[in-house]
């Protein structure tokens, strides 16, 4: 049966964020995507997405403002990222209640896939919720995810944030990343780049299922406190 998400959808977009990274020269060299959670400022992402950024900025669907972004806090573990903006004008997305999430449930993610500066939902199900041998908990979704959707919140029907999407995750990841490490150049038939071309092909590749990261994995951001030291006047006081 179609479900109508068009009014989560307007709910939510205002809190989606296209995120670039920029290298040392100050050019775009990847891109992915983040959303607002738990504070106004911060932003969730994959650490994989920024992990090799000089910067980071960012854009909102709804605006054409550029927000420079600060990386605070870098879960390698979890493949999660918090970044900072100077800006409190947007509402974070709700965490959904952990005893909601069940295997079958519905589910939509939105993000910016394949560098499209518009935002972008899919919808799908809740396909699987496995368990590697350290326990850790991995969501996997029947659903199409894109190169780019990486760091998009994965949500229930009401738009509660479930987990984080990753696009990097996908079987036989140790053979395409080496693929993606290759040396354009190298290999060419018919004038046609054959590493671009296998990249390209990488990049746009769907395998037909997609996995996340739970939200109960995202770090919080807690603010450090600078305590003042009080001086007594005597230090001061000119003998």
């Amino acid at each position: 049966m179609y479900m109508d998400h068009s009014s989560v959808i307007e709910k939510i977009k205002p809190s989606i964020a296209f995120i670039i990274c920029l290298d040392e020269k100050g050019q775009a060299y990847s891109t992915g995507s983040g959303f607002i959670f738990r504070k106004k400022e911060i932003l969730v992402t994959c650490n994989h997405v920024v992990k090799n950024a000089n910067s980071v900025v960012l854009k909102f669907s709804d605006a054409d403002i550029l927000y420079t972004a600060k990386i605070v806090i870098k879960d390698e573990e979890h493949d999660l990222a918090l970044l900072k903006i100077e800006n409190r004008d947007r509402n974070p997305l709700s965490i959904a209640n952990p005893e909601t999430i069940k295997e079958g449930m519905s589910v939509i993610f939105s993000g910016y896939p394949l560098s499209i500066q518009h935002l972008t939902t899919h919808c799908g199900i809740l396909s699987a919720i496995a368990k590697d041998p350290t326990g850790v908990t991995t969501y996997l979704i029947d659903g199409t995810v894109n190169s780019g959707n990486s760091g998009c919140p994965l949500m229930n029907k009401d738009g509660e944030v479930i987990g984080v999407v990753n696009a990097k995750r996908m079987e036989r990841v140790e053979l395409l990343n080496k693929v993606k490490d290759m040396q354009m150049g190298a290999l060419a038939l018919h004038g046609v780049d054959i590493v671009e071309l296998y990249q390209a092909l990488i990049n746009n590749v769907q395998l037909g299922i997609g996995y996340a990261v739970p939200a109960s994995y995202i770090p919080e951001h807690k603010e450090l406190e600078v305590k003042q030291q009080v001086v007594p006047a005597e230090v001061n006081k000119k003998q």
